[in-house]
C-alpha cells in the first residue's frame, strides 16, 4: 500500500484507486449532461480512458513519473468542455473518492480534482489566441507535474 509525498500520511491501496477509476468512468457514461461530450471525446475507447485516468491519478498522487497526456485529445476536451461540464466531472470524481477511499485520502484526489478543474476552467473561461495560449501552458504544467508541485 504505497504513500502519496503529497500527503504522506494517507495511502493509497492500487485496487482502491483502481475502483475509484471504474466508479468515476461508470457515472460518468449514466450522466445524461456528460456522456455526449464524452462519447466524442473517448468513443468507444473508455477502457483506454480509465487507463489514461488511472495512470495519472498515481503519477500525479506517488510522484514517480510526470503525467502523460495525449496532446490531441487534451487539446479536444478543452474545446468540447465548457465550465458546467468541468464542475460536473469534479462532483463527480469526488463522489466517487468518498466512496471507494477513506475520507482523508479522498480529500486528497478532491484536491487533485479542484486543481485540475480551476486549470481547464481557465482555458475554458477564454477565447481565440487567449485560449490557445493558456491551453499551451496547462498541457504544459499539467506535462511537467504541476498538480503535483501544488499539492
Amino acid at each position: 500500500m504505497p504513500s502519496s509525498p503529497i500527503a504522506p500520511s494517507n495511502y493509497f491501496d492500487e485496487a482502491d484507486l483502481d475502483a475509484l477509476v471504474r466508479e468515476f468512468s461508470e457515472r460518468i457514461r449514466r450522466d445524461t449532461s456528460l456522456r455526449p461530450v464524452l462519447d466524442r471525446l473517448i468513443g468507444n475507447r473508455w477502457e483506454d480512458a480509465e487507463t489514461t485516468v488511472g495512470a495519472f491519478l498515481r503519477a500525479t498522487l506517488f510522484m514517480l513519473d510526470c503525467p502523460q497526456l495525449d496532446d490531441d485529445w487534451f487539446d479536444r476536451a478543452a474545446l468540447a468542455l465548457d465550465q458546467t461540464a468541468l464542475e460536473r466531472l469534479g462532483d463527480i470524481l469526488l463522489d466517487c473518492a468518498l466512496v471507494a477511499l477513506p475520507l482523508h485520502s479522498a480529500a486528497v484526489i478532491a484536491d487533485i480534482g479542484d486543481a485540475l478543474t480551476r486549470q481547464l476552467g481557465d482555458v475554458v473561461a477564454l477565447q481565440g489566441a487567449a485560449r490557445q495560449d493558456r491551453l499551451l501552458q496547462v498541457r504544459g504544467r499539467l506535462r511537467a507535474g504541476a498538480l503535483m508541485a501544488r499539492l
